[in-house]
Protein backbone atom coordinates (compact mmCIF):
# COMPACT_ATOMS: atom_id res chain seq x y z
CA UNK A 1 0.00 0.00 0.00
CA UNK A 2 1.31 3.24 -0.81
CA UNK A 3 1.74 6.18 1.87
CA UNK A 4 0.28 9.13 1.71
CA UNK A 5 1.50 12.70 3.19
CA UNK A 6 -0.91 15.46 2.95
CA UNK A 7 1.14 19.16 3.67
CA UNK A 8 -0.62 22.29 3.87
CA UNK A 9 -0.51 25.87 4.89
CA UNK A 10 -2.69 25.76 8.25
CA UNK A 11 -4.57 22.96 8.67
CA UNK A 12 -6.14 22.36 5.06
CA UNK A 13 -4.28 18.94 4.66
CA UNK A 14 -5.55 17.45 8.28
CA UNK A 15 -9.43 18.87 7.36
CA UNK A 16 -9.13 16.98 3.81
CA UNK A 17 -8.38 13.67 5.17
CA UNK A 18 -11.16 13.96 7.61
CA UNK A 19 -13.46 14.89 4.74
CA UNK A 20 -12.02 12.06 2.80
CA UNK A 21 -12.64 9.49 5.41
CA UNK A 22 -16.08 11.53 6.04
CA UNK A 23 -16.84 9.97 3.02
CA UNK A 24 -15.01 6.64 2.33
CA UNK A 25 -14.35 5.67 6.19
CA UNK A 26 -11.29 5.82 8.35
CA UNK A 27 -7.85 4.87 6.45
CA UNK A 28 -4.55 3.62 7.83
CA UNK A 29 -1.06 4.95 6.41
CA UNK A 30 -2.10 8.65 6.28
CA UNK A 31 -1.39 11.95 7.48
CA UNK A 32 -0.91 15.53 6.91
CA UNK A 33 1.54 18.21 8.29
CA UNK A 34 0.01 21.82 8.79
CA UNK A 35 2.80 24.63 7.95
CA UNK A 36 2.20 28.17 10.33
CA UNK A 37 4.32 31.24 9.86
CA UNK A 38 6.19 29.87 12.86
CA UNK A 39 7.14 26.55 11.26
CA UNK A 40 11.08 26.94 10.31
CA UNK A 41 12.18 25.06 7.05
CA UNK A 42 14.81 23.01 9.22
CA UNK A 43 11.90 21.77 11.43
CA UNK A 44 9.09 20.97 8.49
CA UNK A 45 11.80 19.30 6.59
CA UNK A 46 12.86 17.06 9.74
CA UNK A 47 8.80 16.40 10.32
CA UNK A 48 8.48 15.39 6.29
CA UNK A 49 11.27 12.94 6.62
CA UNK A 50 9.49 11.50 10.15
CA UNK A 51 5.94 11.35 8.15
CA UNK A 52 7.79 9.56 5.11
CA UNK A 53 9.06 6.67 7.40
CA UNK A 54 5.60 6.61 9.44
CA UNK A 55 3.52 6.06 6.49
CA UNK A 56 6.08 4.82 3.91
CA UNK A 57 6.24 1.15 2.68
CA UNK A 58 7.84 -0.75 0.07
CA UNK A 59 5.41 0.78 -2.52
CA UNK A 60 6.40 4.30 -1.70
CA UNK A 61 4.83 7.85 -0.24
CA UNK A 62 2.71 9.96 -1.97
CA UNK A 63 3.39 13.45 -0.99
CA UNK A 64 0.28 16.01 -1.80
CA UNK A 65 0.76 19.93 -1.55
CA UNK A 66 -1.37 22.90 -1.88
CA UNK A 67 0.96 24.78 -3.97
CA UNK A 68 3.45 25.18 -6.12
CA UNK A 69 6.34 27.41 -5.12
CA UNK A 70 4.99 27.25 -1.79
CA UNK A 71 6.99 26.17 1.50
CA UNK A 72 5.34 22.53 1.75
CA UNK A 73 5.71 21.65 -1.64
CA UNK A 74 9.38 23.16 -1.92
CA UNK A 75 10.34 21.43 1.02
CA UNK A 76 8.88 18.32 -0.02
CA UNK A 77 10.27 18.20 -3.32
CA UNK A 78 13.68 17.84 -1.52
CA UNK A 79 12.64 14.37 -0.46
CA UNK A 80 11.81 12.98 -4.33
CA UNK A 81 13.13 10.18 -4.57
CA UNK A 82 12.31 8.36 -8.22
CA UNK A 83 10.08 5.23 -7.05
CA UNK A 84 10.05 5.76 -3.35
CA UNK A 85 8.62 9.31 -2.85
CA UNK A 86 6.99 11.12 -5.65
CA UNK A 87 4.90 14.85 -4.97
CA UNK A 88 1.73 16.37 -6.64
CA UNK A 89 0.85 20.06 -5.77
CA UNK A 90 -2.69 21.62 -5.62
CA UNK A 91 -4.15 19.31 -3.70
CA UNK A 92 -8.14 18.71 -3.26
CA UNK A 93 -10.79 16.46 -1.95
CA UNK A 94 -11.27 14.72 -5.40
CA UNK A 95 -7.34 14.22 -4.80
CA UNK A 96 -7.27 12.89 -1.87
CA UNK A 97 -9.99 10.77 -2.54
CA UNK A 98 -8.19 9.27 -5.56
CA UNK A 99 -5.12 8.51 -3.62
CA UNK A 100 -6.81 6.76 -1.02
CA UNK A 101 -8.45 4.36 -3.77
CA UNK A 102 -5.69 4.14 -5.75
CA UNK A 103 -2.79 3.17 -3.92
CA UNK A 104 -3.27 -0.60 -3.36
CA UNK A 105 -3.74 -1.07 -7.33
CA UNK A 106 -1.49 0.87 -9.03
CA UNK A 107 2.42 1.81 -8.78
CA UNK A 108 3.48 5.30 -7.11
CA UNK A 109 4.20 6.95 -10.52
CA UNK A 110 0.90 6.21 -11.90
CA UNK A 111 -1.15 6.44 -9.11
CA UNK A 112 0.39 10.06 -8.95
CA UNK A 113 -0.41 10.32 -12.67
CA UNK A 114 -3.96 9.79 -11.86
CA UNK A 115 -4.04 11.94 -9.03
CA UNK A 116 -3.04 14.67 -10.92
CA UNK A 117 -5.77 14.14 -13.35
CA UNK A 118 -8.84 13.79 -10.97
CA UNK A 119 -7.83 16.92 -9.38
CA UNK A 120 -7.87 18.72 -12.60
CA UNK A 121 -11.20 17.21 -13.95
CA UNK A 122 -12.66 17.92 -10.78
CA UNK A 123 -12.20 21.97 -11.80
CA UNK A 124 -15.24 23.36 -13.36
CA UNK A 125 -17.20 26.60 -13.59
CA UNK A 126 -21.32 25.79 -13.04
CA UNK A 127 -22.10 29.18 -15.53
CA UNK A 128 -20.41 27.07 -18.96
CA UNK A 129 -22.27 23.57 -17.43
CA UNK A 130 -25.25 24.85 -16.75
CA UNK A 131 -25.39 26.88 -20.23
CA UNK A 132 -24.32 24.32 -22.91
Amino acid sequence: MIGLLVITHGELGRELIKAAEFIMGRREKITSLSVISQTLPEELSKQIKEAIVKVGGPEGVLVLTDMFGGTPNNISLTMWEQGKVEVVTGVNLPMVIKALSGRDKHPLSELASQVCSAGREAISVAGELLSS
